[in-house]
Parts: structure tokens; C-alpha cells; sequence
């Protein structure tokens, strides 16, 4: 593992202690009544359903649907709300139940359109009647019986296709991977989904849009089935409207927040040609400030008579205080607790102050043997421009580890800048100050550097990524006092995703990275700032930062270069259950570069996800292939978010 990655799972019962949170169990004065894992219910008596209200019209639902395509019978089936609501709560009335029942035939009719059906029917029955002679106050069995019939008739295909303004082509907007009418299936012979048109129409005005044309519009749309010969010809009119540049950018809502900062933070510049793509940009800005709990960009009504269009910033703030504490329990490393403090608007210009603070490896009564840390940090957004952020921190920390003890304080600003959607960099100067005790001998260390880093990131989503990419390089030049030794710490990481199938149930995930420490000898660098492989994060299934050189006592003394890979497969086997076999690799080595002719660390496991809408909670368990001293048979991992 690098160097900056210790925040990891250590040790079986911390994985079971967290676990534990997962699991839901049902207990009285007496033994176990029920058990479920992940809200699946195993065995036992299940809570029971909220009660009903005793006007609630409970129903038995059946759909039939007239294809022999299994597939499209289902998706059709699936656009039935009473058909997904069968099993919850009953509706509180017969008025209610009809009501639900009435809408049936929209959403039912646009499923299939939304297939390419427009000479299909729809018939309902309740109670064996239509439901429009049921009047509202009606009393009917308990369940009543809905029989749904869909006849999906024959399936269209487009006929004659018409777009009329569209958008010009323009060179500078080519590389852009945006969908067009033809990729969303708007040709002639095409299977006539209503889904490509209502597509298209939204493509159409983006085309316009993304040429600065903030109002284009759909003028007209004519869409006439031809039921002879089975096609759709689709007639679309598109308006460009004017175009425009920014107007005044303004901010409402603000509380302790300047709203003239607010508005300067979007980046957007009087003047300028119109883009939506600024407009994403400035909202993702806003969000990165963390000190508002809503922000919207309100485009004005209409494009001013001189071509501008002002925009206003409408924002909700949140509490600029925050406080939080945490603590974690391992065989190995003993009790742990932590907590921070974190004024989130200290100015009234989103300026982070933090202190935080924490106690490790509390495994006995002596207060020497544990490890701390306390640090405080700034962060002043908006530095030279509204992508650029000054940062600064000092902390010490102790550290103590079975081959060593460490007490270290360090100081660091820098800034940290985005360069466009996707590129952001770090360039700061550190000075810190080490102190490496063993049993044998105390060494001071005084280290200046300036680390950089550069990160590329592609991903979909930064919780679940599907596709795309990361590549994080980093540079940190540095000047040791003590043995006035100078080199560079450098270390290159990337992270690759890949959908398998359309759905992205099955994503075969991937990580690679390899670090260097060059130009001074290992016993003239702290213990500390070595490379360390093993545990989670690293290689699954070894015990934490225990792969790599040891001393003369069989201790990990880390590397001076590492290389790592991981592979899994995040295989969904339910919307909120998925599983991942996998298999990491990994060596620390005493060269300053990797030596490949020793062996490298195998584990392998398999890990159950359980999907929340802040993340997959993490199950990993793994095995060493080829352990080594004071490594596990056996490792449990239980974290937030995926691996990697």
C-alpha cells in the first residue's frame, strides 16, 4: 500500500462488530422470534405489516398479456402500480382503490407505446365490472378481484421521419459524445418506441442549447399511426429562439454567506457565449463548498432584448457548525475513538476550519502504548479563481507499532486547483519533523518537500462506477536534514471499470499502482514513510502492512517501492444484494524500484455488498495464498463503499 493509505478494516472482530450493525434480529424476554440479514427475511416470524385502515380496499391482481416474448410481458406488467403495490398497504378506500385503478390504463397504454405497440387495448375488470359503473362508495369483496388483459397488437416501425431547425453541425462540438435522434433509434425502419421520440425531442433542443441557444423549444410535433401497414411517421419542429450570453449572475437566499462570492464561485462571466455545460460546472462547484443544503441556477424567463440572460443563484445554507465522534474495536489493535469539530462558513465565504483528534490502539492500561493524533485544518475556496483553493494544516501524531514508535508534527499549504470536469491537482510545500524509537536506537528526521499530484477521472459515478477511469499521479521532491539526503517520493495509481451487460449488474472492476522512493538509503528515512502492503485496501487476507522486508527480528520494515493490482467482479444478484469474488496482488521491496523476480503476495475471497443510497456496505472476507509470518488464515474486511 502507499504511504497515505492507513485508514483500513484490522482484525476479525472489528469486521464482526460492524457486521452486527447489519443485522436485523427480533427479541423478546425469551429466545429469538425472527432473523433477517440485509432486510431478507430468514426464518422466524416476521414483523407485522402496519395495520390497515378498516375502510381499506384490499385486492388480488392478475395481468395477462397477450406475447409470447417473456421479456416485453414483463416490462409491461412491471408499468402496473397495482400490479408492484400488491403486497403494501391496501388502499384506505374504495374511492382510493378506483382512483388507482382508473390510472392504470395511461400507464399501461404508455408502456406499450413506449414498445412500439399503437394498436393495442387495455381492459380492466373489477369484480368482474367495469370499474367506470363502480360507484365510489361501493362496498366490494375483501380482497376484490382485478383481472388486467393487454392485447399488444402489432408492433410499429417508424415510417416517414421529419426534423425541421434542427441544430447545425458544428466542428468544435464533434468530439462530444452526445446522443443524436438517429443514435436513439428516430430512422425509418426502426421499431417505433415512443421512448426515441420523446428522446430525440430532448436532443434536439440540447443541440441548440449547447450552441448557445438557452430557450429552444419543441414548436411542433406530429405523430400519425398508419394502422394498414403497421408504421409511425414522426414530424418534429424545432425553435431555436435567440441566442445569448450571460447576463448579471446574482445570489438569493444567502444567510451567512456573501452573496457576492456565492455568484463569483459559479464562474460564470458576463458576456460569455451561453453553455450548459458552465452551468453543471458551476452547480457541481457550488455543491464542493459544502455549506449549502440546496443550490439551484435559474436561468431568467426570456433572453434580454440586448441578448444577455441573467442567471441567479438560488440557495438554502446549511449550519455552518458540525461536530461528529466515532470509535472501533480490534483484536489486533485494540479500541479506538476519534472525533472532529468543523465550522464549515467561517468568513462568509465557505472557509473550513477543523480540529480533529483521535486515540488508537487502546489494548492495555498504559496510555504510553497508545497511538494519537490531533490536527487542525483550513481551507479558503476561491483563491486566484473560483476553482482554485487554498489549503493548510498542522498536526502531530504518535504512532505505536510493533517494530516502532513514531512521534511526528507536521505543517503543509498548498493549493488545490480544477482544470476542468475530470482534471484537479495538488501542489503544496511540507515541512515535517519525525522521530523513529526502537529498541535498539532513537533517530530525528527533518524532511522540506513539495508534493504534487495530478488526478484524471472518468467515472460515471464516484459511489457505483459502471465505466470509465481513474489515473492519479504523484511527485514529492524532498530535502532530509538529518543525512542531508534528497530524492522523490513518486507513486502512479489507476482504477478501471467495465460493464458486462446493459443492466451493469455484472462490472468488472480493476486497480493497479506502483510507488518509488529514490535517493536515500532506508535507514536514513523514516520507518513511517516507507512503503507497507497488506490488509484491506491493499491485499485482502494478510494481516495490516505485513508484506514486504522485514528486519532482523522478522518485523515489517516497509519498502522503498511497492507494486499492487486488484481485480473483482461486483455481480448484482438483487437491486440491494451483490456479490464480488476477487483477487489482489502485491510486494513491498527494499530497491528503490520493484523487483520482480521475487514473489508477489496473492489473496483472494469473495465479498457481499449490500446497496444503500449512501453506498455498499462492505463484506470482504479473503485468504492468503502464500502467507508469511504473523499473517491470518483467514481475514474479515467491513467498510462503506466499494474497495476501490
Amino acid at each position: 500500500m502507499g504511504q497515505g493509505r492507513n485508514d483500513r478494516a484490522r482484525g476479525l472482530s472489528a469486521g464482526v462488530a460492524a457486521l452486527a450493525v447489519c443485522l436485523g434480529a427480533t427479541t423478546a424476554a425469551g429466545p429469538a422470534r425472527a432473523f433477517e440479514l440485509f432486510g431478507v427475511h430468514l426464518f422466524g416470524e416476521k414483523a407485522p405489516d402496519p395495520e390497515a385502515s378498516p375502510d381499506a380496499q384490499p385486492y388480488a391482481i392478475d395481468v395477462s398479456v397477450d406475447t409470447g416474448d417473456d421479456d416485453l410481458a414483463t416490462r409491461i406488467r412491471d408499468a402496473s402500480a397495482l400490479y408492484a403495490d400488491r403486497d403494501d398497504t391496501p388502499p384506505p378506500s374504495t374511492a382510493a382503490f378506483l382512483s388507482r385503478v382508473s390510472a392504470e390504463y395511461a400507464r399501461l397504454v404508455g408502456a406499450l407505446y413506449a414498445e412500439g405497440y399503437y394498436g393495442g387495448a387495455v381492459t380492466i375488470t373489477v369484480d368482474g365490472r367495469d370499474p367506470a359503473t363502480i360507484e365510489p362508495d361501493a362496498v366490494l369483496p375483501k380482497p376484490v378481484k382485478v383481472a388486467v388483459s393487454v392485447s399488444t397488437g402489432p408492433r410499429f416501425t417508424f415510417g416517414k421521419v421529419a426534423i425541421d431547425g434542427r441544430a447545425p453541425p458544428r466542428p468544435d462540438l464533434a468530439d462530444r459524445k452526445t446522443p443524436t435522434p438517429e443514435s436513439l433509434g428516430l430512422v425509418p425502419g426502426a421499431t417505433a418506441r415512443s421512448t426515441a421520440v420523446l428522446g430525440s425531442e430532448r436532443v434536439l433542443v440540447d443541440e441548440w442549447r449547447r450552441q448557445g441557444f438557452p430557450k429552444a423549444e419543441i414548436a411542433k410535433r406530429d405523430a400519425v399511426a398508419d394502422h394498414p401497414s403497421s408504421t409511425l411517421d414522426v414530424g418534429i419542429d424545432v425553435k431555436s429562439g435567440p441566442a445569448a450570453v450571460y447576463g448579471p449572475v446574482t445570489a438569493s437566499g444567502t444567510e451567512r454567506m456573501d452573496p457576492a462570492f456565492t455568484a463569483w464561485m459559479t464562474g460564470l462571466k458576463p458576456g460569455a457565449r451561453y453553455d450548459p455545460r458552465d452551468l453543471e460546472r458551476a452547480a457541481a462547484n457550488l455543491r464542493r463548498l459544502q455549506v449549502f443544503a440546496s443550490q439551484r441556477l435559474v436561468e431568467a424567463d426570456a433572453v434580454g432584448p440586448d441578448g444577455t440572460l441573467p442567471i441567479d443563484v438560488k440557495v438554502a445554507e446549511r449550519l455552518p457548525r458540525v461536530f461528529g465522534a466515532g470509535g472501533s474495536f480490534s483484536t489486533t489493535e485494540g479500541a479506538g475513538v476519534e472525533g472532529y469539530w468543523e465550522h464549515r462558513n467561517l468568513f462568509g465565504e465557505a472557509e473550513r476550519l477543523r480540529f480533529e483528534g483521535r486515540v488508537a490502539g487502546i489494548a492495555s492500561t498504559d496510555p504510553t502504548d497508545f497511538s494519537y493524533f490531533l490536527g487542525t485544518s483550513f481551507v479558503k475556496p476561491g483563491i486566484l479563481t473560483p476553482w482554485t483553493d487554498l489549503t493548510a494544516a498542522v498536526n502531530g501524531e504518535r504512532e505505536v507499532l510493533d517494530a516502532y514508535t513514531q512521534n511526528t508534527v507536521r505543517g503543509r499549504v498548498g493549493l488545490a486547483h480544477a482544470f476542468f470536469e475530470g482534471l484537479k491537482g495538488e501542489v503544496a510545500a511540507n515541512l515535517e519533523a519525525v522521530r523513529i524509537e526502537d529498541a535498539a536506537v532513537e533517530d530525528d528526521f527533518l524532511i522540506a518537500s513539495l508534493p504534487a499530484s495530478l488526478t484524471w477521472d472518468t467515472r460515471d459515478d464516484a459511489l457505483e462506477p459502471t465505466e470509465g477511469f481513474t489515473l492519479t499521479g504523484k511527485l514529492e521532491p524532498f530535502h532530509e536534514f538529518s543525512y542531508g539526503n534528497t530524492g522523490a517520493v513518486t507513486e502512479l495509481e489507476g482504477t478501471t471499470y467495465l460493464a458486462l451487460d446493459a443492466d451493469a449488474r455484472f462490472v468488472l472492476a480493476g486497480r493497479a499502482a506502483v510507488g518509488s522512493i529514490a535517493g536515500v538509503p532506508q535507514d536514513e528515512f523514516p520507518a513511517s514513510r516507507m512503503f507497507f502492503v497488506g490488509g484491506g485496501g491493499s491485499v485482502r487476507g494478510y494481516d495490516y502492512r505485513n508484506v514486504g522486508p522485514r528486519d532482523a527480528t522478522g518485523d515489517p520494515i516497509g519498502g522503498r517501492s511497492y507494486v499492487e493490482a486488484s481485480v473483482e467482479l461486483r455481480a448484482k444478484v438483487t437491486d440491494t444484494i451483490g456479490v464480488v469474488p476477487f483477487l489482489d496482488a502485491g510486494q513491498a521491496f527494499a530497491s528503490s524500484l520493484p523487483d520482480f523476480s521475487e514473489d508477489l503476495a496473492l489473496g483472494a475471497g469473495i465479498g457481499l455488498r449490500y446497496y444503500t443510497g449512501l453506498g455498499a456496505i462492505r463484506v470482504d472476507g479473503a485468504v492468503p495464498l502464500n502467507p508469511g509470518p504473523g499473517d491470518p488464515a483467514f481475514a474479515v474486511y467491513v467498510g462503506l463503499g466499494q474497495s476501490f
